[in-house]
């Protein structure tokens, strides 16, 4: 009984943010159907229902010919025209079918269009207003688009044994191409990689000015949704310092805040150096190899660290003695947080023994059901803290978090961050010029989607139905800001407005279709023949829809079980 309570005080959280994710995608719906209905009014079509939500109803009043009712699923909406169904069709005045075949098909095309209409709107409002780096790196993976200065899309660290090397993908490379599409954004190369599970990508790539196409095979990696591609590279960044401690060796060193540190030992970086306590964690993956063997690098000569440094136009060399400090990182709430320590502290001794940064994860693990006896420097005064997994207060689980501590390590009082592309400012009128852009991105993209489904390129199930879809806008509520849930809203319009005009019968693009055959034919298709091909349809589409579903909800309960 226990547990259930467990798992019922865990899940509802989820089925909370769930809901609240569910209502943007309704909302979106419920304009796509008010489209249909205005248009529907303004050309003489009775409308028998209008309805806010689906199922059973809740409420309802008659106006005229048209019910409008507020129903039990408040996710979308739905308009009831007379004559709409086939089987229905009586040819009487007000009948969908009795209309001109113009009114037909501007009744047909108001929905997406009114989809498309809200997607530009919200994308020129995010342009206007003020991108965030979490909205920009947000929009360039949904478009491909680049919005910070650096258009090059570059390789990071390539793991020794793994695909990227295999196919001949070297640190420092520059991506161009894949399978001949023009690749502009790290997230665009991504997801090709991980559709193309044991699948061969043709990869264009620059390196020193000369271009070389080489061939890469992505690793099967088991998951939910079938295999995923991984070849094992990560994306380059510049490396600045972003913080030098005042007096420290750096400081001496003559190292300034902003500087780019090109080099270390003579090894060229491509990727931010990191030895916080994810790197020592026994799950740590080939990146973190990385890191350790950089780590290494630099204690192979503690008394003289080699910097290359650029510095505006300049290139200095800088040389420096090693010193580790491990600086507190503490979650709130946490064990750490009761016994005294506070994120920014140097953390000097563990149990009377100076600290290492390379096993003081292990130390902590080892000890972690006894009190430990932790030494810090805060403002330059020692202080002694007892660090015990016997407090109650605590909301930490020490197995996920190690008692709410974490840390990073300052590398002789320098720290050291990605270097920050400033992100491009927009007005009303070049926000709205670089909203119709990003649509005009956002309609390639789906239907490149659609045309790597039908070469087989891409499966079914990496698909998102409305579960999917409502999961990933809960993860932006609670992981990004504002302007990226929005933005994702927008895009949302814009796909269910390119899937709406598809030409499937049982979409509005299927019956956009039949309005073209009825005007090259003179007449309209024949009744039984609509009526057949809707049913094929009603029965491929459902079908689909409890495909892409039974996905969402096996990642669903995956996420969950993690």
């Amino acid at each position: 009984m226990e547990s259930f309570v467990d798992f019922i005080g865990f899940i509802l959280p989820y089925i909370k943010v769930g809901f609240l994710a569910m209502i943007p995608l309704g909302f979106l719906i419920f304009i796509h159907e008010l489209g249909h209905f205005y248009a529907a009014k303004h050309c003489g079509i009775k409308v028998s229902t209008f309805s806010l939500g689906f199922g059973p109803k809740l409420v309802g009043i008659q106006r005229g010919e048209t019910e409008y009712k507020i129903s039990l699923l408040p996710f979308g909406g739905y308009v009831e025209m007379e004559g709409m169904d086939p089987s229905e069709q009586t040819r009487a005045p007000g009948e969908f079918a009795s209309a001109s075949l113009g009114s037909r098909a501007f009744v047909v095309a108001a929905g997406p269009a009114v989809n498309l209409l809200f997607g530009i709107f919200v994308y020129w409002s995010i342009f206007a207003i003020g991108l965030n780096a979490d909205a920009a790196r947000l929009i360039g993976g949904l478009t491909g688009m680049p919005l910070a200065a650096e258009k090059t899309v570059q390789i990071g660290w390539v793991a020794d044994d793994g695909p990227g090397t295999a196919g001949g993908l070297m640190p420092g490379d520059t991506l161009v191409s894949v399978n001949g599409d023009s690749i502009r954004h790290w997230s665009a190369f991504q997801t090709r990689v991980v559709t193309g599970a044991n699948k061969d990508l043709e990869l264009v790539v620059e390196r020193d000015g000369i271009r070389h196409t080489l061939t890469v095979r992505p690793d099967a990696i088991p998951s939910v949704r079938g295999d995923i591609g991984e070849i094992r590279v990560n994306s380059g960044d510049e490396t600045i310092v972003n913080h030098i401690t005042e007096g420290s060796i750096a400081t001496q060193a003559g190292l300034q805040v902003g500087d780019v540190i090109e080099s270390i030992n003579g090894e060229k970086l491509y990727n931010v150096p990191y030895f916080g306590y994810g790197v020592w964690h026994p799950s740590a993956n080939w990146v973190d190899e990385k890191y350790k063997a950089l780590y290494n690098n630099i204690n192979e000569n503690r008394e003289t660290l080699v910097l290359g440094i650029r510095r505006a136009d300049e290139t200095l060399i800088l040389e420096m003695p090693v010193d580790w400090r491990v600086i507190a990182s503490v979650q709130k709430g946490s064990l750490a947080e009761d016994a005294g320590i506070r994120s920014g502290d140097v953390l000097a001794t563990l149990n009377g023994e100076a600290i290492d940064e390379m096993t003081f994860y292990s130390q902590l693990m080892a000890q972690a059901n006894q009190p430990i006896e932790i030494g810090l420097i805060r403002g330059g005064n020692l202080k002694q803290v007892t660090l015990s997994s016997e407090a109650q207060s605590s909301k930490t689980d020490p197995e996920n978090i190690m008692f709410g501590l974490m840390w990073r390590t300052s590398l002789s009082g320098m720290q050291l961050a990605p270097k920050k592309v400033p992100l491009p400012e927009y007005n009303l009128f070049t926000g709205f010029g670089k909203s119709v852009e990003a649509t005009g991105l956002t309609f390639t993209a789906v239907g490149r989607t659609f045309q790597q489904l039908i070469s087989g390129e891409v499966s079914p199930k990496h698909l998102a139905g409305p579960m999917g879809i409502a999961t990933a806008t809960s993860n932006m509520f609670s992981r990004l800001g504002l302007s990226s849930v929005i933005f994702f809203i927008g895009f949302i319009s814009i796909n269910l407005c390119v899937i709406n005009l598809l030409p499937i019968p049982i979409a509005d693009g299927g019956q956009l279709l039949f309005c073209a055959v009825e005007k090259v034919r003179g007449r309209p298709i024949p009744r039984r023949v609509q009526e057949v091909v809707q049913q094929v349809s009603k029965v491929l589409l459902i079908a689909l829809f409890l495909y892409i579903t039974w996905f969402d909800g096996m990642s669903l309960i995956h996420d969950f079980r993690n």
